[in-house]
């Protein structure tokens, strides 16, 4: 069998990679000269419901997952999310949660709360086959 070529990690560009799995952009061999941005502030809304007590919070999402992180799937994540979750398994979970079981503790709670909705722009966008 031949050598393995081995990859510069320094060289590759991370958003030709992500890019090249979107099927609506095809990725650029060369990245577009970017100017940058002045920061805008954003305005967050406040979640309708908020929780009683913090330890509501902690029960949702500051616990171990089920699931495995290796039986799931790479995702990629702002940096400036990942840095933000990394502070709070970090800080309020004290180091006992992994930003896995947290991301995944997120979504099954936004799944479960979004269901119905979710459900219903799928079938409208959902057209079937025959």
């Amino acid at each position: 069998m031949g050598e393995r070529k081995k990859i510069s990690l320094t060289e590759l560009d991370e958003s030709s990679i992500v890019a090249s799995f979107k099927e609506e952009q095809p990725a650029l061999a060369v990245p577009p000269t970017v100017e940058p941005e002045t920061p805008v502030p954003r305005q967050t809304e406040q979640p309708d419901i908020k929780p009683a007590h913090e330890s509501e919070y902690l029960r949702l999402f500051i616990h171990e997952s089920p699931v495995c992180a290796r039986l799931g799937k790479t995702i990629y994540l702002r940096k400036e999310f990942h840095e933000r979750i990394q502070r709070i398994v970090q800080t309020i979970g004290g180091n006992r949660v992994s930003l896995f079981s947290y991301v995944d503790n997120v979504l099954e709670k936004h799944f479960a709360d979004w269901q119905g909705d979710i459900e219903r722009e799928y079938k409208q966008r959902n057209t079937g086959i025959f």
